[in-house]
């Protein structure tokens, strides 16, 4: 299963860097929500444990994204902030603010339900937070030569390895603290901002928000057809429910992924070295 998590999450983290490029960071960041780690992980849960058993355990699903949330939240915070190291500061925080989620949630000792309000309260919070934030396009895409790609699949497979090892160090007991790591978002966030610089990599955060509204439906989606469908026909209505949610997401907003820039927005056509120099939207370059 974990040659499966690797190969899909380089696959699926490659692909959205150049979304990122090709259509605008804004796409990817909503893009980045789909449920595609959490749904491989429960499709193995029901095959080895039964479909009911993940079914009843998709919704502790839901209550990862508020962690992931906070992770996103600190990360833009330092990264907005500190000049020097910035990525490694803005990481070190933000994964952090992750693990002291997941502690204070454990205190609470919250059911399912409701972490699932907590996620559902979360996301619009967390949304209009962000609204602030420009959306930046990326202006001078690097070149696409094996070396780029390469580069990005190590990132993702680095992180993928990273979580799994960690979590067999800590044991059976505190596994299931590594499972809601944002293993596809978290290595997209990184390569935009090791390539293009600190308002990319804003412009992802900034619309994640709005993507993670679909692994909530999927998981939801996952607990009610799991049990009544079986793992094979739950898992292609979940992804069809999870689908519907992004697009109709882009049917209300009445506006394209990639859309023109407005008075509140900003394109800095920037060669991807000097991006990498940015830290502030006050407009020094």
């Amino acid at each position: 299963m974990i040659l499966l998590k690797i190969s899909t999450t380089i696959i699926i983290v490659t692909g959205l860097s150049i979304i990122a490029e090709r259509v605008s960071p804004r796409a990817a960041g909503i893009l980045s929500g789909y449920p595609a780690g959490s749904a491989i992980a429960l499709f193995f849960i029901g095959l080895e444990q039964g479909a009911s058993f993940a079914g009843r355990g998709a919704p502790y699903n839901v209550s990862g994204i508020t962690k992931t949330l906070i992770l996103l939240l600190l990360y833009y915070l330092v990264s907005a902030r500190v000049q020097r190291f910035t990525i490694a500061a803005a990481s070190i925080t933000g994964v952090a603010g992750f693990f002291a989620t997941i502690g204070l949630l454990n205190a609470l000792r919250l059911p399912p339900w409701a972490g699932v309000v907590l996620t559902a309260a979360a996301i619009p919070g967390f949304h209009l937070l962000f609204r602030a934030i420009p959306d930046v396009q990326i202006a001078n895409r690097v070149q696409l030569v094996p070396q780029v790609l390469l580069f990005r699949a190590a990132i993702s497979a680095l992180i993928i390895l990273a979580v799994t090892g960690a979590a067999k160090l800590v044991g059976s007991s505190q596994a299931g603290l590594f499972s809601a790591f944002p293993a596809t978002a978290y290595p997209l966030l990184l390569i935009v901002h090791l390539t293009y610089g600190t308002r990319q990599a804003h412009t992802v955060v900034k619309n994640m928000p709005q993507g993670l509204g679909s692994l909530v439906v999927y998981s939801l989606t996952v607990a009610i057809t799991y049990p009544q469908l079986g793992i094979y026909w739950g898992t292609l209505l979940s992804f069809a429910a999870a689908t519907a949610y992004l697009v109709g997401l882009a049917a209300v907003r009445q506006i394209p992924l990639a859309r023109p820039v407005k008075h509140n927005e900003d394109i800095i056509k920037v060669s991807p070295a000097e991006g990498r120099n940015e830290h502030f939207y006050s407009g020094r370059r």
